[in-house]
Order: C-alpha cells, then sequence, then structure tokens
C-alpha cells in the first residue's frame, strides 16, 4: 500500500475497464469507484477523435482529461521543433570527454512530473532514467512507455530509440539517490515553482501536477542527495530571476549557469566542487 497525499487519497479509479482497473487498484491502493460524481480526480482510460488509442488519464470535474504520450502531441512537436542540441536544456547537460573521445553523459531526471524534459534528452541520444516519486503520476508515465513500447504501427528508427532510452522508477529521489548510489554522470532537477502573485493561469498539465504533487518543501535535501551522487555535474532549473536552490552542504554555489529567455539551468560541476573540497 502506497502513502498518498490528501489529495491523492480522495483519487479513484474509473471501472470502465474493470481488469485494468483492478490492476491499477491493487497497484496503487485507490478504491474503484463506479460513479465518478462522488470524486473531484479520478483516473480512467479515454480516446478521443483524433487518436483512438486509450490512454490512462487524470480526470477532473474543473478540467479535461490529462495523459501522457512520447509518440504524439506536444512532446513529439518539441523534440522535432524545440531547438535540437543547441537549445538551453542540452546544452547545460554537458559532454564527457574521456581519452580524447567525446560522449553524452547519463541522466537521472530526479523531478521526472510528465516527462517533457526527458524525452528531449532521450530524443537527442541521452539515456535518461525517470524518477518520480508521486505514483499517479509514475502511473501515467508508465503507460505512456507500456504504449510507446508496444505502438499500433511500426515506429520510425529515431523515435524508437528515443523510447528506448527512457526508463522510469517510482520513488522518492532523495531517498533513493543516497540508498541506491546510481553509477550517473548528470542529475536533473526541476522543483515545482515558486508561485507567482500575477500569473496567467496554469496549462491543465501543470494545474494537474500541481494539485496531485502540491507544493516543493524538500528541493534542498534533493540538491544534497544529488551532488553526493552525481559524477559530472547537477543541474538546476529555475526561474529566471530566482535565487539558487539553498544546498545545505556549505551552501555551495553554481559554478555556472545556461540561461533563457524566461529560464536558467544552474549547473554544479562535481570536479571543481571537490578540487575547492567544498564536496
Amino acid at each position: 500500500m502506497i502513502n498518498h497525499s490528501n489529495t491523492a487519497e480522495s483519487l479513484c479509479i474509473a471501472n470502465t475497464y474493470p481488469e485494468k482497473a483492478k490492476a491499477l487498484s491493487d497497484l496503487l491502493g485507490l478504491p474503484i469507484c463506479h460513479n465518478q460524481s462522488i470524486s473531484s480526480l479520478w483516473l480512467d482510460w479515454l480516446s478521443d477523435k483524433k487518436d483512438p488509442t486509450i490512454k490512462l488519464s487524470l480526470c477532473s470535474d474543473k478540467q479535461g482529461p490529462v495523459s501522457i504520450d512520447f509518440l504524439g502531441g506536444k512532446k513529439a512537436h518539441r523534440r522535432q521543433f524545440g531547438g535540437g542540441k543547441g537549445q538551453p536544456l542540452v546544452r547545460a547537460m554537458g559532454q564527457i570527454t574521456q581519452n580524447e573521445t567525446s560522449r553524452l553523459p547519463t541522466i537521472i531526471d530526479a523531478t521526472a512530473g510528465m516527462g517533457g524534459d526527458s524525452y528531449v534528452l532521450a530524443s537527442l541520444g541521452f539515456k535518461v532514467q525517470m524518477i518520480e516519486r508521486s505514483p499517479i503520476v509514475a502511473a501515467l508515465l508508465n503507460d505512456a512507455l507500456e504504449r510507446a513500447n508496444n505502438p499500433t504501427e511500426a515506429l520510425d528508427e529515431e523515435m524508437a530509440n528515443s523510447i528506448q532510452n527512457l526508463s522510469l522508477v517510482n520513488a522518492d529521489s532523495a531517498q533513493y539517490l543516497l540508498d541506491e548510489k546510481p553509477d550517473i554522470d548528470v542529475i536533473y532537477m526541476d522543483p515545482m515553482y515558486p508561485e507567482k502573485k500575477k500569473k496567467a493561469a496554469a496549462k491543465k498539465e501543470m494545474q494537474a501536477l500541481q494539485q496531485l504533487v502540491g507544493p516543493d518543501t524538500d528541493s534542498e535535501n534533493l540538491l544534497a542527495a544529488a551532488l553526493q551522487t552525481a559524477k559530472y555535474r547537477v543541474v538546476v532549473k529555475r526561474p529566471k530571476g530566482a535565487v539558487p536552490v539553498f544546498c545545505p552542504i556549505n551552501n555551495i554555489q553554481p559554478s555556472s549557469q545556461v540561461s533563457s529567455p524566461n529560464t536558467r539551468y544552474d549547473i554544479y560541476v562535481i570536479k571543481a566542487l571537490k578540487a575547492s573540497n567544498q564536496l
């Protein structure tokens, strides 16, 4: 049985597909509901006119359903038109040079969320392990991975390789890093952005994610665990103008930054931090 947040405890699973509902109920410890009107949030398997594929979706009485799709929609568009290897996210990951040869670093996305950044990196050749602590969001990610690995039509080689570069773990990232001590080059963090006093309504994916996972309260501990685990660098995504995440280890500051109009990537270079005895 998984311990859920108060929000997640009100979730139920629609009985549209009884076998699927029973399996997911056993996995998540959530009840099956035969009448969605008793809950403001529920999980169901849905399709639409544009795509008949059935997707696990987070449904709400306040907004449209949210699902994850690695083969189409916004993620596919971002893969094609996101800027390729020149975009700030990719440049922040760096490149490892050994014996006069270069290779892409292996990456853990410690705050996987809806998987957007992970998929962009995977599509450009990085091996990415997604870690997501919310069992509900992890279920959406796993459903997307299963569909991508079992497509109704053959994938082109580039897209197939992108999917093979992705893996998923449902765990608390800081605890996972400290307990499992994975052999990884780069750890990437995208903590939930602080709320602005004046802002447009968040996109429905972000609204759903915020409702499920709540405010970010432990990015400091995650940064400390990441710095003790990554071999090459830690990268933290921040809003432009925001202060760096506080590090409880010697108040370590970023070694460098990569900026874009609205976002900044704080880079912590492990070799330099060890050389200066900060780590």
